[in-house]
């Protein structure tokens, strides 16, 4: 008996529609179009055990993305893998942000990414700035391979580095104008426990020591508390942190400015934190 791909999807009928259609093209490697305009197509043997492979893998969890390697973000195809966080809608209100502010902007801009994982963010930022100075840091080699892939699948420039938060690109905080970016952990573990659909992603990248989840921004800005220069920070945060994270960026960084975005949801997402330059 010849198996179809109408025959599949009705077998499948209980999955979500759309999350079946990426599964099932990306396991015959033809598009959800081809397959809903070709009923009749019948993927060989080794793309139906492919395919029961990735069911598998959903039905204990993980993502489509984790699973087919692929996410769109910002309308570019990246590359993850199950070391990197999985890119969110919610996040490209920070790339479109800090884009502008790019933009806008005349001098020279030096962009750091923070926490960079698959690179999307940087690469977003420079797809639609052309910002040539960026650098983007991550504690993971897996994820900095990751980022490196996707760097150069869309031909962006990026310095590479690893270790913890800003240090390893300590040498570049002074030169230029500093944008700095970062979607760090920002979950309690409590948060981490009752969300179901990030439990197979890595817990690095989500959850942060503490009660309110701000531990690791507290450790970013304590690595530039000293910084005798003006800086923008884009920060993406849980939408009940945004009065904490105004306190603790007023504590480090005195006479600062800390502007709150709402994300498509109404909910506070992105810390925008201003610091002047002494001398301006």
């Amino acid at each position: 008996m010849k198996i179809t791909a109408s025959a599949i999807r009705k077998k499948y009928a209980g999955l979500p529609a759309l999350d079946f259609d990426l599964l099932l093209a990306a396991a015959t490697e033809k598009s959800r179009e081809f397959l809903y305009a070709h009923p009749d197509y019948r993927p060989a043997f080794g793309q139906r055990l492919k395919f029961r492979r990735f069911i598998n893998l959903y039905k204990k969890g993980y993502s489509v993305a984790a699973i087919t390697g692929r996410k769109e973000f910002c309308g570019l195809d990246f590359f993850v893998n199950r070391k990197v966080l999985i890119p969110r809608p919610e996040t490209e209100l920070l790339v479109e942000n800090a884009a502008e502010q790019i933009r806008e902007t005349q001098d020279e801009i030096i962009l750091i990414d923070v926490g960079t994982g698959s690179g999307c963010i940087p690469i977003s930022i420079a797809k639609k700035t052309g910002i040539r100075n960026v650098i983007a840091t991550d504690m993971s080699g897996a994820a900095l391979r990751a980022a490196k892939k996707n760097a150069r699948k869309f031909n962006v420039a990026i310095k590479l580095l690893r270790g913890d938060l800003l240090e390893p690109a300590k040498k570049y905080l002074n030169k230029g104008g500093l944008t700095i970016t970062a979607n760090l952990p920002y979950l309690t573990r409590a948060q981490f426990d009752s969300e179901k659909s990030i439990q197979k992603e890595p817990k690095m990248a989500l959850i942060a020591d503490g009660s309110d989840g701000l531990s690791v921004y507290g450790k970013l800005f304590r690595q530039i508390a000293d910084l005798k220069k003006g800086f923008v920070l884009f920060l993406e945060i849980d939408s009940q942190q945004a009065e904490k994270i105004t306190a603790l960026a007023e504590k480090y960084f005195p006479g600062s400015q800390t502007e709150i975005k709402k994300d498509l949801s109404g909910r506070d997402r992105l810390a925008i934190v201003r610091k002047s330059s002494p001398n301006s």
